[in-house]
């Protein structure tokens, strides 16, 4: 199976926990991003698109979209939520399985102290789980995996800036601890540079981990500014640090040569995390098509 490109509703400013923009429903979504030229799209927020599947496969359907996976965001280190935490990852894997998806993409979710600290590797590193947190965490995505299994799904986990595994220290923690056929890695480059990684080194080492990609650029100059600002993550994605596919500072030349050569089998995600009001929300489709373009220029 040759790499397949996707989009999501994300690039369209529809994120997790805020308030989604008003202009864009989920058909006008789902159609730019057909007309940009994607074969598949994720999920978004659990209620944007429609959460009945006969519904939702229709929807796929009438634009030829395939239902790459849906990201799902819970609290890992919290035992007190452990019960809400896996009921809603539940209702998600069946609801993603119905549709025809194969991989449930897991993050621990964006909490108020990490979030103030996303994108500082140093302070993010001196707030991640103890010991005890870490075995809680382990111990919750082994039930999301035995969850997901019983509906046809795998489980590829998503470093998340503003979360309790957003650095390079904390991913590789939390790799040490499940075997590589058990739990992939849903490699962001947007994210995984913000928080003080390097793509193409950590590609270099362990491509084989990778089971799925978000693409995605950053604007180093704005993110080094939001840095300095100490500001959290909502408001670094407000200023703009994520760039349109291309046109950041990112390699992804070699980004995609290292997937190839490591016989990366699956999905891209083409991403630019917007919010609405902020810098980067006004062009959607303009920036999607363009990202599109730049991919085959790359050989994908």
């Amino acid at each position: 199976m040759a790499i397949r490109v996707a989009n999501a509703p994300i690039s369209w400013g529809i994120m997790e926990h805020v308030e989604l923009p008003a202009g864009y429903p989920y058909e006008r979504v789902l159609d730019e991003i057909k007309a940009a030229g994607y074969s598949g799209t994720e999920l978004g927020p659990y209620g944007f698109l429609p959460a009945e599947s006969p519904i939702l496969r229709s929807e796929l359907a009438k634009r030829s979209l395939t239902l790459c996976s849906a990201f799902v965001d819970i609290e890992l280190g919290n035992p007190g939520s452990l019960a809400d935490g896996l009921a809603f990852v539940a209702r998600s894997a069946r609801l993603i399985s119905d549709a025809g998806a194969r991989l449930l993409i897991l993050s621990d979710k964006v909490m108020p102290d990490r979030n103030a600290t996303a994108g500082r590797r140093r302070e993010a590193n001196q707030l991640s789980w103890n010991d005890a947190q870490w075995e809680a965490a382990q111990a919750t995505i082994n039930s999301v995996i035995a969850l997901c299994k019983a509906v046809g799904l795998r489980v590829a986990f998503h470093h998340h800036a503003g979360s309790h595994v957003e650095t390079p220290e904390e991913i590789d923690r939390l790799f040490a601890l499940f075997p590589s056929d058990q739990l992939g890695l849903c490699l962001d480059t947007g994210h995984y540079v913000y928080c003080g990684g390097d793509t193409v080194a950590f590609l270099e080492k362990q491509v084989s981990r990778v089971w799925c990609v978000h693409l995605k650029d950053v604007y180093e100059a704005k993110a080094e500014q939001a840095r300095t600002a100490r500001m959290n993550f909502h408001a670094a994605v407000r200023h703009g640090i994520f760039a349109p596919l291309g046109r950041g500072d990112i390699d992804f030349r070699t980004v995609v040569s290292l997937l190839q050569k490591g016989q990366f089998e699956g999905w891209v995600v083409v991403e630019a995390d917007v919010l609405p009001g902020g810098v980067g929300a006004d062009a959607p489709l303009a920036n999607a098509i363009a990202g599109r373009e730049y991919l085959r220029l790359l050989g994908v």
